[in-house]
């Protein structure tokens, strides 16, 4: 039932969307610029401020001096500059063709975000932002702009990208505040900036409404400007970012069509050129990569396993990091492992500590926890959507926490940890043991049945599934392999040993690990007394 109400939220926020700017157009007709951004922001800000009040409740967060004035630069950014321009553009030019520029704002936003937020400039984005920029290009017409002088395109084109800067500096901050209250709380400050300029240039500020003007500001403002918010973050909520990132990609093809049937605007070849170039730039960006710089198995990020001076007495307790095939036994492995090294185990209770700084339940942890099933498809919301609504996955903020306690947890004391990625969180950690876990399947296949309690061909499918999962997972998040070799210090299949045999290979390795390092401190102290 979710994944169905996930689909028709989807398809309302592609509509709502899609719909701006033939609206916008629209409402044009009996507003001036500045007067309907005002009215249509306003409007849509209230409409939101019981979603954003109820969140920073949930969420017990409190908003300071400093928290105001940037949400006041935000909606300065956004409203007062972006959005004004963005009216004046869409009044100026074709309301479809609008809808394609602005559809481009990513693309600046990857811009910004190199030099404001410091965020890798990847192969992949120079590939999107070059797609992007040539197909922004063949829908534009610069020769067609500077003959004619139509400057309507460009007048968009500014809004993007002051739009793109508004999404780059809401970044900083949009986890402690939320999507919600900055959205809510910058179009209503933004709102008030625009009407302080009405009012010095007195300009019109209700005037203009009447029985046929009303409609169209009550969608601008309602539908547009409020419901697809919504519908966005209820689709995000039913059905996850990456599946509700396909919004941002129907909302052009909706506006080029719409507009061809409300206003009676043509659908040029170069429009649908343009278009398909600047989503394949968003969409293919990946694939182009790969097909272009081709990589060889051993040219991939591998962790330094290199062994680090450390001891107990130096500060730096034991940490041993698990990773398993699922059905290998690991989370056994690492269990006892713990109780013979006599140090804290620690697998879901990572998640609980998660839980309790986030505010979540085991089980809404559990959901979102090594969930990405298909690495292409999240990267969607990764490469677009969140560069342009600003809009954090909740995986993405729950990695970041998970990060955060592996490492308080490794600074504590020695202590075992299983999965999570720990031996690449803490891959820069002195004293530091990786171990992979693997097993042959039919092995694990058995295993599995005899702890879920269902048939093989079941099993079979849990293992598939799991292990995809998290092969995934580690893709997304770190650029390695999971599983490689190279990046783990010991490797062993529990189906050939059997697990008490592997806690005994292990204890070894780790001690003779060990024995190293002291025997390499040992010299370097006499070589030092000889000196």
């Amino acid at each position: 039932m979710n994944a169905k109400n996930g689909t028709i939220y989807i398809v309302l926020t592609a509509l709502a969307f899609g719909t701006m700017e033939i609206a916008l157009k629209i409402a044009g007709s009996s507003f001036t610029a500045f007067q309907l951004t005002f009215l249509r922001f306003f409007i849509g800000g209230l409409l939101l401020l019981p979603l954003a009040v109820k969140d920073l409740m949930h969420r017990h967060v409190h908003l300071t001096k400093s928290d105001w004035i940037y949400v006041a630069i935000l909606g300065i950014i956004n409203v007062m500059l972006s959005m004004v321009l963005f009216q004046i553009g869409v009044n100026k030019s074709n309301a479809g063709l609008a809808a394609i520029v602005f559809s481009c704002n990513p693309v600046f936003t990857m811009i910004f975000s190199y030099f404001i937020t410091h965020d890798a400039l990847t192969r992949q984005k120079i590939i999107t932002i070059i797609l992007s920029l040539i197909g922004l290009c063949i829908v534009a017409d610069p020769v067609a702009i500077i003959e004619k002088g139509s400057v309507g395109l460009l007048i968009v084109l500014a809004a993007a990208i002051s739009f793109s800067l508004y999404t780059t500096l809401g970044k900083l901050r949009i986890k402690k505040i939320g999507g919600s209250a900055m959205n809510s709380f910058s179009f209503i400050i933004g709102s008030f900036g625009v009407l302080a300029i009405l009012f010095f240039t007195h300009g019109p500020i209700l005037s203009g409404i009447d029985s046929h003007s009303i409609w169209p500001l009550i969608y601008t403002s309602v539908v547009v400007t409020g419901f697809g918010y919504v519908c966005f973050m209820k689709a995000i909520e039913l059905s996850g970012p990456a599946n509700a990132s396909f919004a941002f990609f129907i909302k052009p093809v909706v506006a080029l069509i719409l507009a061809s049937i409300v206003l009676g605007e043509p659908i040029t070849l170069r429009a649908v050129i343009g278009l398909a170039l600047i989503i394949a730039g968003c969409v293919l960006a990946g694939p182009i990569e790969r097909l272009l710089f081709k990589k060889k198995l051993s040219e991939y990020p591998v962790l330094d396993t290199e062994p680090k001076k450390a001891s107990e007495v130096a500060g730096n307790p034991l940490v041993v990091t698990v990773s398993r095939e699922f059905g290998s036994g690991g989370r056994a492995i690492g269990r006892r492992l713990a109780k013979e090294l006599g140090v804290p185990f620690y697998d879901t209770e990572i998640m609980q500590m998660v839980g309790e700084r986030e505010g979540l339940s085991l089980e809404e942890v559990k959901k979102q926890d090594q969930s990405i099933e298909n690495r292409f498809i999240y990267n969607l919301f990764d490469k677009y959507t969140h560069l342009a609504s600003g809009a954090v996955a909740p995986k993405d903020e729950l990695f970041l926490a998970e990060t955060s306690v592996i490492k308080e947890l490794a600074e504590k004391g020695s202590c075992v940890i299983v999965g999570r990625l720990a031996n690449v969180i803490l891959k820069d950690r002195p004293n530091t043991f990786n171990l992979f876990i693997a097993s042959d399947p039919e092995w694990a296949a058995r295993r599995v049945m005899l702890r879920e309690k269902v048939d093989k061909a079941t099993a079979r499918r849990m293992i598939a599934d799991v292990n995809k999962r998290r092969s995934e997972h580690c893709r997304y998040y770190t650029g390695t392999f999971w599983g490689y070799a190279a990046n783990y210090d010991l490797l062993l299949k529990s189906s050939e040993w059997g697990i008490p045999e592997c806690i005994k290979l292990i204890l070894s390795a780790i001690q003779h690990r060990l024995s190293l390092e002291v025997a390499k401190d040992e010299a370097q102290a006499s070589d030092k007394q000889t000196v």
